[in-house]
């Protein structure tokens, strides 16, 4: 009688066992059908945006309109609540085919507009406020592996080390991926 009473808690005792996913667990597949998701380690820490109860746009979005040079592809992801506003996204400039994109270009401004395509994480809160961009001594790499301009769908991943220029902070992101049905 011990015997099948042992092994019965035993196995309700090991079903109840949850497995804590890693970091690179909890984000969202490496899918190209336009799912509007996106997610990053920052730091070894997995961020995946996700719709808040006070944020009017959605979490994961993005464009490709014409401009005097060419079409400029942007993408933003971002989480907008009482307790957390941060977000990370690219601006590549006269974008015409999927590829490697190195972004190390200085971030500066010409006309209104961003001069060299580029890579942006933010945070405002919880504090401390950081603003960072890449540039050339904070690099990033973008690989865009679908580029559909017919049925309007981006998706490819990411790292870069971007940096806030007036505190001087760097952070990591790793493994980032995106799967974005973007605007014209």
């Amino acid at each position: 009688m011990f015997k099948p009473l042992f092994y019965a808690a035993l196995f309700v005792g090991l079903g109840s066992c949850k497995k804590d996913l890693t970091p690179l667990e909890q984000l969202p597949a490496a899918t190209q059908d336009g799912n509007n998701t996106a997610g990053w380690l920052l730091d070894g820490r997995a961020w995946v945006p996700v719709r808040s109860t006070i944020s009017t746009g959605p979490p994961v979005s993005g464009s490709w309109q014409k401009t005097k040079s060419g079409h400029a592809l942007s993408v933003s992801f971002h989480q907008f609540s009482i307790e957390e506003n941060w977000g990370a996204g690219f601006s590549l400039l006269d974008i015409r085919q999927a590829g490697t994109f190195t972004l190390n270009q200085s971030s500066t401004v010409s006309g209104g507009r961003f001069a060299a395509s580029y890579g942006q994480y933010y945070h405002s809160r919880p504090a401390p406020d950081l603003n960072c961009y890449t540039g050339p001594d904070a690099l990033g790499q973008l690989i865009i592996t679908r580029f559909d301009t017919v049925q309007n769908i981006v998706s490819g991943t990411f790292e870069m080390t971007p940096r806030d220029y007036t505190t001087g902070t760097a952070v990591t992101i790793t493994n980032g991926r995106f799967d974005v049905h973007f605007e014209r």
